[in-house]
């Protein structure tokens, strides 16, 4: 960070205080970049925006180029770290416009692949999954025209492993497996069978997120898990406090959940937020932070009734600092994470209308995040545990009431779905 601040300084006595000037903008990029490598994302968009600003008084508001291109894209990279899917969404289609006139509208080039990527991605953050098949797909195929059908490159296992995460999101856990295990094979081959490489080790989380999600696979999971983490140590040193290690912890203590083993999912989370906090700092709101507060909740959820309240201080934990991360009034995937967490926990406590409240404000925040009137997998999930909530309060007719507009959106989403895409992946 010091070193990016000190060549803006530099570039800013050069070049004059006021002046637009590429080097400038480069700077302010980097620094962006910079930031939300460190969480800052509202930081990083500051930076983005600076950036964008400074290239097109230098380009033209309507020109197509590079730099701006490059802008608009991290500014979709940035505005989906702070979950607003829908910003980042423009931003993305955006950048790939300008790429495709740039370079042209049927070219195959790096750029355009690596957009479609972002883009499909944040489909996927959005819930549209088969959209984001769609560009995942077009990346791949863009991919192996650039570099060669048969060529074994890391942009190519790349496209594979995002079309198995998506294929995963959308429950084709099979179809998932086989994707990871091409991109797998793939990037053993670029870096050698036994080599220990950051990439491989994604991939085999991948695929212990995908096995896991197969009853009788649990086992499997864990072991994909195992391997990832023990990679990852061999890479940046068993007792380093790194954020990839306390990423992997977090997954590994999920999969040690499904096959029973709580207590070792406790042990995970815990070490994962020591990590984390020895990273960004003790008393630091970071992002990777309250993730690890927020399973930690409910791996102690999971370890027996007596246990519940401390679940329930780490949800509190966790959605208190999210507020402070995100805004306290915004409309962000981890704070309604938050709150669905709270309801469950409560509801174990026997503090059912509390559990209502958090159900009610994780729908309304849903309805903020995708659309008041978009029929969304996870607003029909909040639908469902309100009606949950309220039989459990003994109210059945509002019972009855939210789990039949819980059916009728999954019926709805079931339309869309077969309509948009008569022939489903």
């Amino acid at each position: 960070m010091s070193y990016h601040e000190q060549a803006l300084q530099m570039e800013r006595s050069i070049y004059g205080e006021d002046t637009a000037h590429p080097d400038i903008a480069i700077s302010f990029n980097n620094l962006g970049v910079a930031w939300s490598q460190l969480g800052d994302h509202r930081k990083a968009i500051s930076y983005h925006e600076q950036s964008l600003e400074m290239e097109r008084s230098i380009y033209g508001d309507d020109t197509a180029h590079p730099d701006i291109a490059r802008s608009l894209n991290n500014l979709g990279i940035a505005w989906r770290s702070l979950g607003d899917y829908r910003k980042a969404v423009s931003y993305c289609e955006q950048s790939l416009q300008m790429e495709r006139v740039i370079y042209g509208e049927d070219t195959a080039h790096p750029h355009i692949a690596n957009s479609l990527a972002n883009l499909g991605i944040t489909w996927s953050d959005l819930g549209d999954h088969r959209r984001a098949i769609r560009c995942h797909e077009q990346a791949l195929q863009m991919n192996r025209k650039i570099y060669g059908e048969n060529t074994v490159h890391p942009e190519i296992a790349g496209a594979l492993n995002n079309l198995g995460r998506t294929l995963s999101n959308l429950g084709d856990n099979r179809r998932s497996i086989r994707y990871h295990e091409q991109a797998l094979q793939m990037m053993r081959g670029i870096h050698g069978e036994n080599t220990a490489h950051h990439d491989i080790a994604i991939i085999l989380n991948n695929l212990g997120i995908a096995t896991g999600s197969n009853i009788g696979n649990q086992r499997k999971a864990v072991s994909y898990h195992e391997q990832a983490i023990n990679m990852m140590q061999s890479i940046y040193g068993e007792n380093t406090a790194h954020p990839e290690i306390a990423y992997l912890l977090n997954n590994l203590s999920k999969a040690l959940s499904d096959i029973g083993d709580h207590r070792k999912a406790v042990n995970c989370c815990e070490k994962s937020l020591q990590i984390n906090r020895i990273i960004y700092g003790q008393d630091i709101a970071h992002p990777a932070i309250t993730g690890s507060l927020n399973n930690l909740g409910t791996a102690w959820s999971n370890l027996g009734d007596h246990r519940k309240a401390k679940a329930v201080s780490y949800h509190e934990q966790a959605l208190q600092m999210r507020r402070s991360i995100y805004g306290e009034n915004t409309a962000h995937p981890d704070i309604v994470r938050s709150l669905i967490n709270l309801g469950i926990a409560c509801g174990h406590l026997g503090y059912h209308r509390k559990a209502l409240r958090y159900y009610e404000q994780s729908l309304q925040m849903r309805r903020r995040i995708y659309g008041k009137d978009t029929a969304h997998p996870d607003i029909a999930s909040s639908l469902n545990n309100l009606s949950i909530a309220w039989r459990v309060l003994g109210d059945h007719k509002k019972g009855f009431i939210y789990s039949v507009q819980a059916e009728q959106m999954k019926q709805m989403i079931r339309t869309i779905s077969s309509t948009k895409f008569p022939n489903p992946l």
